[in-house]
């Protein structure tokens, strides 16, 4: 959040409410203390809107799985939703990947932001993700418009299986959506890429299930 202050000015923060101070007592002395809405969620990243610009920030935790379930802390944080920032109505990494995928004339869909990211590192640019395993009738109707060729690669679990079937359920009839899997041993694409040492595009493997 330094850096972000440092870009922005701490004003535009604590006029968003992304920088605030509370009053905290404990065994030493009654204080004020500096707190931040992505204290948990040391990386940030701008989510822009198909047009390139920034509507809203998220936040991404770094702490293991099994951390994070003992603080029950989410993964990912989002800036509070707004006229301008509606998370159901973006998909993260559009703007820049829109000309690969009018390009490839395909888009892969995935979960999480950081999927994108990790992706993009290696090549791999014709992809989005939704932010969660669901994709909203405005999502599809945008992302629809770069492609109808809809590859879901969603998490390997039970919210992301959940998500492919209500996706194809709804939207099937509207655009060739087809499923992709990445292997079983790895929970994402993220993951995929960071453990299995996958270094370039051409090293990704993807089991297809119609």
């Amino acid at each position: 959040m330094s850096v972000l202050a440092d870009l922005v000015g701490e004003e535009s923060l604590r006029k968003e409410k992304l920088l605030f101070t509370r009053d905290i007592e404990d065994s030493l002395f009654p204080r004020k203390v500096q707190s931040s809405y992505f204290e948990d969620y040391p990386l940030i990243m701008p989510f822009r809107d198909p047009y390139g610009k920034a509507v809203g920030l998220v936040g991404r935790s770094l702490l293991s799985d099994v951390e994070r379930s003992k603080t029950k802390l989410s993964k990912y944080k989002n800036t509070s939703e707004s006229p301008v920032f509606k998370k159901g109505n973006l998909l993260f990494g559009l703007y820049e990947n829109k000309q690969h995928i009018l390009d490839r004339g395909c888009v892969y869909i995935v979960e999480g932001q950081f999927d994108v990211i990790k992706a993009y590192e290696i090549g791999f640019r014709n992809i989005v993700a939704l932010g969660n395993s669901s994709i909203t009738s405005y999502q599809f109707s945008v992302i629809s418009r770069y492609s109808n060729n809809l590859f879901l690669l969603l998490d390997n679990d039970e919210a992301g299986q959940k998500g492919r079937k209500q996706i194809i359920s709804k939207f099937g009839h509207m655009a060739n959506i087809r499923n992709f899997y990445i292997p079983d041993d790895y929970k994402d694409i993220d993951e995929y890429i960071t453990k299995g040492g996958v270094s370039g595009q051409e090293e990704l493997s993807f089991v297809v299930k119609d």
